[in-house]
């Protein structure tokens, strides 16, 4: 496993991550995270690593501090809004 700390002021790439699943702890702020449904615009970037720019049909959810989700590998995912800033660490479990 590898423990990241990690900063967002703004919305980032859909990642996914075909090795790795993600548990993500929020420590401050908010967003809204989409998950699952099929991602727009892919493309593999490192092995075993997509990104895209958007998802559709996923599932929708507000994620504050002190929340804690699970994103499993192969599971696209993708922070669309972020209000202020997102402080969190993510643990990649392998």
């Amino acid at each position: 496993y590898m423990v990241h700390a990690s900063h967002r002021e703004s919305p980032g790439m859909v990642e996914v991550h075909e090795l790795d699943a993600d548990i993500i702890y929020v420590l401050d702020g908010s967003a809204t995270l989409v998950t699952g449904g099929s991602i727009e615009g892919a493309k593999t970037i490192a092995p075993n690593e997509i990104r895209g720019t958007s998802i559709t049909n996923g599932d929708v959810r507000r994620l504050s501090k002190g929340d804690v989700l699970i994103v499993p590998n192969g599971t696209p995912h993708w922070f669309k809004d972020i209000s202020g800033s997102l402080n969190s660490y993510v643990v990649k479990v392998r």
